[in-house]
């Protein structure tokens, strides 16, 4: 009888180790080479029906115009909300700004907005500077990670490891094989699937994060046997209880 109770005692034992333990190649990050991403596969912020743009036009005739003083001219501090210092892309794509009036930025870039903005104010003056900054950059991180919520960014070209990140990393109970990024841009919906333990899965689309995307990260089966070991430590204690009550009756008949 002892015999049978210890087998049954190492079988428990051992298949609660094998059910927790995780494989080292299955936690390590990016194993392989890093494909490398060309300046055609760079990503870069394009503006969308629904952004929030701050656009800045300055210019030095500050005596005729100034409303568009330098940059230095103006407060450091600002503490309106981005509805209110942005303007809003409607959905043609266009913007209404001072002097000019509306402009189209329907899939520009950042970068071609801001010339086609300084083109539209040389009708009036020489020398305008603008720039243009995308104020509703925010993304979504959630599931088996150590700080999941949402994050404004402040990089123009934000990366899935920086998210990371800034999430304080994958905690212990995440699958480090399945990570999902769900995008929506542009009227389009896409749904990307990671394996951040090989860096091949690495491509332009999934490295550099796009505007409201929501990463998705999902539990290993160390996560789903931890839901399920209080019932397993349950029905182990009445295993071992019994075992050693039928022991100790056959000890004693004896």
């Amino acid at each position: 009888m002892n015999i049978a109770r210890n087998k049954l005692l190492f079988f428990l034992l051992a298949a609660t180790i094998t059910i927790g333990c995780i494989p080292q190649k299955e936690v390590v990050y990016f194993q392989g080479l890093i494909p490398a991403l060309s300046q055609a596969d760079s990503f870069q912020l394009r503006v969308y029906p629904g952004d929030i743009l701050a656009i800045n036009i300055f210019t030095t005739h500050t005596e005729a115009y100034p409303y568009l003083a330098v940059q230095a001219d103006r407060p450091s501090s600002d503490t309106r909300s981005v509805y209110e210092k942005g303007y809003i892309v409607r959905d043609s794509g266009i913007v209404t700004l001072p002097l000019v009036g509306t402009v189209t930025l329907n899939g520009l870039t950042l970068k071609e907005a801001s010339t086609v903005i300084e083109q539209r104010f040389r009708t009036y003056f020489d020398d305008p500077i603008v720039t243009v900054k995308k104020l509703n950059f925010k993304i979504t991180v959630l599931g088996e990670v150590n700080k999941p919520g949402l994050y404004t960014m402040m990089n123009e070209r934000t990366t899935l490891p920086e998210a990371l990140g800034m999430a304080g990393d994958l905690s212990q109970f995440a699958d480090r094989t399945n990570l999902r990024i769900i995008r929506s841009e542009n009227n389009t919906s896409r749904d990307y699937t990671v394996d951040i333990t090989h860096a091949c899965s690495l491509t332009s689309d999934v490295y550099y994060l796009h505007p409201d995307d929501v990463i998705y990260v999902s539990p290993n089966r160390k996560r789903a046997f931890q839901n399920v070991s209080p019932t397993v430590l349950v029905f182990t204690s009445i295993i071992t209880t019994a075992a050693v009550l039928i022991t100790a009756m056959v000890a004693v008949s004896r």
